[in-house]
């Protein structure tokens, strides 16, 4: 009993703020600016205890607004953006929906609002809204607050992620960092509306990022969706023949395929379809472009049979079939572009690349079999025609490039004379039938 007695007189000797009430605040210091390519920006807030109210500036403040800070700041630490900390709610996902891409067909649209309402997609994709690159945007926000007792706590960031977060904080010298969503608002709440930085502090670049996130995610069905709804029928016809790995329509272009520089509107639409044949060893997939035009894809009825001639060539060289059962980690991709696999457009850039390499007499050799001709491309960007005599020209590569069984070292490159590539360029090197560089 006496123990008990002696307890109960010791808690009540305890300051009350080292029960958890809120310490005394002595002044608040709120620094933000932003640098980048244009002049430098920085606005400093100072908030004040003077006879016992909160001041910023001459205006008096709630004093709510700074308790709600030291509470945020004093919280567990969260090692990760957490959902429920960042406000995401079933209601605040239905809210901002909205923000889906207004260009989607009605199914489109039901497949965008079903993902982002599921809270599983969202966990899945909530962490990379917290790690992507930004460039030109350099944002800096530290918070310095200093109790009477002598104490100094600080939160810094120079984050351009939603919320600003994570914070570094030093509570008294205690080092600790943090995806604490609420420091964010209470900083905000106790800034004036219009403050520079302030709207980083709320979840407006979480919205936006959120669906950027999710449309990632689901692009492959929203492509699919939007190919079914333009061309009603079109995936059944190619699945008889083919798995579809991913299809959409485009008005995209390519080396080999699409409008061309100075071509007046409207450009050619295309169906651009990844498609897989279990049969064919050794070939990751089959990269289509067929025309699309008037709801329709030309081409697609008897797809199968047109490009078995280009599957034999390709799988003919027994040289590349050795390396390709050698390294199965290889990827390969046969090209098929409206009625042939070396189309029109490859042949008029290859013919134009040739002559700055000054191997003209190559263009005219591949001109004579174009028809007949299967391009080819590796992962890492090397392209390669397979000759109906089984020899092969590696065209063009970019940096890091799948040479296969040679290294960069090998070949001479040069410039192309268009389409270019960072770091790579036009080659033009043959390949003898056994696997040698012809001179």
């Amino acid at each position: 009993m006496s123990w008990l007695l002696a307890t109960l007189v010791c808690l009540l000797l305890i300051p009350l703020g080292a029960l958890g009430q809120t310490p005394a605040v002595s002044r608040i210091t709120i620094e933000s600016s932003e640098t980048g390519p244009g002049p430098s920006t920085h606005l400093k807030l100072v908030i004040q205890s003077r006879d016992g109210k909160k001041y910023l500036g001459e205006n008096v403040i709630d004093s709510r607004g700074v308790e709600t800070l030291l509470t945020a700041l004093r919280s567990p630490v969260l090692t990760s953006p957490q959902a429920a900390n960042l406000g995401i709610t079933p209601e605040w996902l239905h809210q901002n929906a909205e923000f889906a891409p207004r260009n989607g067909a009605p199914n489109q649209q039901a497949l965008f609002a079903e993902s982002f309402s599921d809270r599983t997609t969202i966990d899945q994709v909530l962490p990379s809204c917290f790690k992507f690159l930004k460039f030109d945007d350099y944002p800096t926000m530290r918070v310095t607050v200093t109790l009477r007792n002598g104490q100094r706590w600080s939160a810094n960031s120079d984050s351009y992620y939603a919320f600003m977060l994570p914070w570094r904080l030093n509570i008294n010298g205690q080092e600790a960092t943090t995806y604490n969503a609420d420091i964010s608002r209470a900083i905000a709440a106790l800034m004036p509306i219009g403050s520079f930085n302030r709207d980083r502090l709320n979840d407006d670049e979480l919205k936006l990022q959120l669906v950027d996130a999710v449309m990632t995610k689901i692009k492959n069905q929203w492509n699919l969706l939007g190919v079914e709804s333009r061309a009603p029928g079109i995936l059944a016809i190619l699945q008889r023949d083919f798995e579809i790995e991913h299809a959409e329509i485009s008005p995209y272009r390519g080396e080999d395929f699409g409008y061309v520089d100075g071509q007046p509107s409207p450009h050619e639409n295309n169906l651009l379809a990844s498609l897989r044949r279990s049969s064919l060893q050794g070939i990751t997939a089959e990269e289509v472009v067929l025309l699309f035009h008037d709801g329709k894809v030309d081409g697609a009825e008897n797809l199968a049979e047109r490009m078995r001639p280009y599957e034999a060539l390709a799988l003919s060289v027994p040289w590349l079939n050795q390396y390709l059962a050698d390294n199965p980690q290889q990827k390969v991709y046969i090209r098929f572009v409206h009625d042939r696999s070396f189309s029109t457009k490859a042949m008029q850039n290859f013919a134009a690349d040739m002559r700055v390499l000054g191997k003209e007499f190559l263009a005219n050799e591949v001109a004579e079999v174009q028809d007949r001709a299967t391009l080819v491309f590796l992962d890492y960007g090397g392209y390669w025609i397979i000759l109906p005599d089984e020899r092969m020209i590696l065209w063009r590569h970019y940096l890091p490039a799948g040479f296969l069984k040679w290294r960069s070292a090998d070949f001479m490159t040069k410039r192309c004379a268009d389409y270019n590539e960072n770091g790579g360029g036009c080659v033009g090197a043959i390949i003898s039938p056994d696997g040698k560089i012809q001179p």
